[in-house]
């Protein structure tokens, strides 16, 4: 099998605009390559209760911007509840993550810049591994490609999890190797 690069295999097919799983319906209004990297933009409509996992961006700040009902953002230990019309940036490699505190359906959209094309294979890959079973977003249980998604979205645990952050350089690089990047991005992003 040949392997190529995520912007070669990006170019072999168009990539999913609208992703979800159970707790989300995620909608790329405008990636990186179309904004020549200047920001990734997405509309994201998130249940209630749903949310993520405290982690960290190093390479992107990320703005959220509440457009119906309330979102809470957690940064560390303080959370901020955002109404439509409001905004919060979270700078680059500040633990941070939100959640849908209320009993409806949250609409918010998401700026990252600079824009990160990793970020957004990163994503159209943990739905698609969450939506075949194969990794619960909470339980992490296939490490290779924990590795794959962290890696190429340069993003990084935090809590007890966190242990594993000086690994997924390495990791991340054996699964590279191994093909297992192209075979992820093969499925769940072209």
């Amino acid at each position: 099998m040949e392997t190529l690069t995520v912007p070669e295999l990006a170019q072999t097919k168009s990539l999913q605009r609208v992703i979800s799983n159970q707790e989300y319906t995620v909608t790329f209004l405008t990636t990186a390559a179309e904004s020549r990297n200047r920001l990734t933009e997405m509309e994201v409509v998130l249940l209630p209760g749903g949310g993520n996992e405290l982690h960290t961006h190093l390479n992107f700040a990320e703005t959220f911007i509440p457009v119906k009902g309330t979102l809470e953002v957690q940064l560390g230990s303080k959370k901020l509840l955002l109404e439509p019309g409001e905004r919060y940036t979270v700078p680059v490699g500040v633990p941070h993550n939100f959640t849908n505190p209320g009993n409806k359906p949250v609409h918010f959209r998401v700026v990252i810049e600079p824009g990160h094309e990793g970020f957004e294979y990163s994503l159209r890959m943990l739905y698609g591994l969450a939506n075949a079973g194969r990794a619960d977003i909470r339980n992490w249980d296939d490490l290779m490609s924990v590795a794959v998604i962290l890696g190429i979205s340069e993003m990084r645990l935090c809590g007890k999890k966190a242990i594993l952050n000086p690994f997924i350089p390495l990791l991340y690089r054996v699964a590279r190797r191994k093909g297992i990047e192209e075979e992820m991005i093969r499925k769940y992003c072209v």
